[in-house]
């Protein structure tokens, strides 16, 4: 039980240091629509580089003939 209370006593403390008492996640809320709009860059980016080399009709033609290959089986 003593270090039960300890445990509450340093959690609290902690809490009041940072400023996150009575807040849920900690300050942090804003940081995941961040991550998910730089995800969607990244991606955005690789498209835009596949579609810039041509390499897209490449990429289709080898899906569309390993299409052909499966549906020939």
């Amino acid at each position: 039980m003593r270090n039960l209370n300890l445990l509450k006593s340093i959690t609290e403390l902690r809490n009041r240091a940072s400023g996150t008492r009575g807040r849920r996640g900690g300050g942090d809320e804003g940081q995941t629509v961040f991550e998910y709009l730089g995800i969607i860059v990244i991606i955005v980016l690789i498209i835009g580089a596949i579609v810039g080399s041509g390499l897209a009709g490449s990429i289709a033609n080898a899906i569309t003939q390993a299409l052909a290959d499966i549906t020939a089986n």
